[in-house]
C-alpha cells in the first residue's frame, strides 16, 4: 500500500466535472477578477460565520498582513504570536511591527501564562493560531485582550468549521484570518484567503488595501499594493463551500477512528494525540501526535510508503531568517518540536488505509521494544 500525506489530487478528481463546468462559465463570462463568482462567495461566507463583513484576499498570508495593517499600529508597537506558527511569523515581521513570541502549551497552541509574561506598554495585538485546527484556551486569551485592551487576531488558516463554545473560530476577536490553500479545510486549486470582521470602518479600509489603496478607480487613498482571489478560484471555493458540512464531518469521524485504533493496538503508552481545548468542537486540519523515537518512526514509516511530515520541524527562533530577531528561550515548543509527527489524514482515507497505517505503526513499537 502507498499512502500519499494530502488529499489534493484526490479531491480535485472527484470534483472534476463541475470544477471544469464552473471554469467554462468563468471563461464565457470573460471576467477573471472582481465578478460574480466571487462576489457569490464573499456572500455565503459572510452568512456561514454570521457576520457583517467578510472579505477574501489573494492569499492566508495577505490574510494576516492585511488585518496588522487594518489596525493602525505604530513602528514599534508589539504584535505577540506563538513560536511554533512558522508561516504567521512572515506577515509579522513584514508588517514592520516588533513581533514578539510567545510559548505553547502541551498541544502546540498559544500558551496564555506566556502571552501574559509578555506584555509591556507597547503591546497592540495578539495573534492566537488555532494549529492543527486544534482550540486553545481561547477564553483566557480573549479575557487578555479585553482586561488589557489589545487587539485580537484569530488566525483559522488551519481551523475552518472549528467551534470554540459553540461559536466558529473567527469570530471571537477583533480579525478573523482564513487560508484556502489547497490542503485546508475549505480549499481551491491555488492560493486565497479571507478576512472577517464585525468593523465596518476595519472593512472599509481592507477593501480598499487589496486594491491599491482605492476607493475609485485609479484614486488610491492610501499606498496599497494588490491581493485579490481570481474568479476561477472563487468559483471552485463555492462548489467546496456547498460540501464544506459533509467534509468536515468526515474529518471529526475519522479523528474518531484514529483515536480508536491507537486505544484498540495499545499504542497510548507510545503516542499521545495532541488535543483540543475542553471547551471546544475541533475540525482537525491534521492529525499530529507526540512519538518517541519520533525520527526512527518516520523512517520505518517511509520503508513501509507511508508519507509523514513535521509541522512544524523548526521553532521561528531557530529559522536563519528569524534569529537574531528573536533571542527569548521556549521550552515547551523546542521539547514539542522533537516529538510531534503529522500522520496522513484527509477526508477520502479508506478505513483499510487507517489500519495499515496503525498496524505499521504497532509492528515498530514490538520491534522497538524488544530492542
Amino acid at each position: 500500500m502507498n499512502l500519499s500525506f494530502n488529499h489534493v489530487k484526490l479531491k480535485a478528481k472527484k470534483n472534476k466535472k463541475v470544477i471544469l463546468k464552473e471554469i467554462r462559465k468563468v471563461i464565457d463570462n470573460g471576467i477573471f477578477l472582481n465578478g460574480q463568482f466571487l462576489n457569490k462567495l464573499e456572500i455565503l461566507l459572510k452568512n456561514y460565520f454570521k457576520t457583517k463583513y467578510f472579505l477574501t484576499c489573494g492569499s492566508g498570508h495577505d490574510s494576516l498582513l492585511l488585518a496588522l495593517q487594518s489596525l493602525n499600529l505604530k513602528k514599534n508597537d508589539e504584535v505577540i504570536f506563538p513560536v511554533n506558527a512558522y508561516p504567521t511569523a512572515f506577515p509579522v515581521f513584514m508588517s514592520g511591527l516588533k513581533g514578539v513570541a510567545a510559548d505553547i502549551d502541551d498541544n502546540g497552541q498559544l500558551d496564555p501564562d506566556s502571552v501574559i509574561k509578555l506584555i509591556t506598554a507597547k503591546t497592540r495585538a495578539i495573534i492566537m493560531v488555532h494549529l492543527y485546527g486544534l482550540v486553545g484556551d481561547l477564553k483566557k486569551i480573549v479575557n487578555i485582550c479585553k482586561k488589557n485592551k489589545i487587539f485580537l487576531i484569530e488566525d483559522c488558516a488551519q481551523a475552518f468549521g472549528s467551534r470554540y463554545n459553540g461559536k466558529l473560530v473567527g469570530t471571537f476577536g477583533d480579525i478573523g484570518c482564513f487560508s484556502f490553500y489547497p490542503t485546508k479545510n475549505l480549499s481551491t486549486l491555488g492560493d486565497g484567503g479571507g478576512i472577517l470582521t464585525k468593523n465596518k470602518k476595519r472593512f472599509d479600509f481592507l477593501k480598499k488595501a487589496v486594491q491599491y489603496g482605492e476607493k475609485n478607480r485609479y484614486q488610491s487613498e492610501f499606498i496599497s499594493g494588490h491581493s485579490r482571489l481570481p474568479e476561477i478560484q472563487a468559483a471552485v471555493l463555492n462548489i467546496y463551500l456547498k460540501r464544506i458540512n459533509s467534509e468536515l464531518l468526515k474529518r471529526k469521524h475519522l479523528v474518531q477512528y484514529f483515536k480508536m485504533q491507537i486505544k484498540k493496538l495499545g499504542l497510548n503508552k507510545h503516542i499521545t494525540v495532541l488535543r483540543s481545548d475542553k471547551n471546544s468542537n475541533p475540525v482537525n486540519h491534521l492529525f499530529v501526535i507526540k512519538a518517541r523515537p519520533r525520527d526512527e518512526l518516520r523512517n520505518f514509516l517511509k520503508k513501509e510508503n507511508i508519507e509523514t511530515f513535521i509541522h512544524y520541524p523548526l521553532i521561528i527562533n531557530k529559522v536563519p531568517a528569524f534569529r537574531n530577531l528573536l533571542k527569548q528561550k521556549y521550552p515547551n515548543a523546542e521539547t514539542l518540536s522533537k516529538k510531534i509527527i503529522s500522520l496522513p489524514f484527509h477526508p477520502y482515507m479508506t478505513k483499510n488505509q487507517i489500519d495499515y497505517i496503525f498496524k505499521k505503526i504497532s509492528l515498530f513499537y514490538s520491534r522497538y521494544e524488544k530492542n
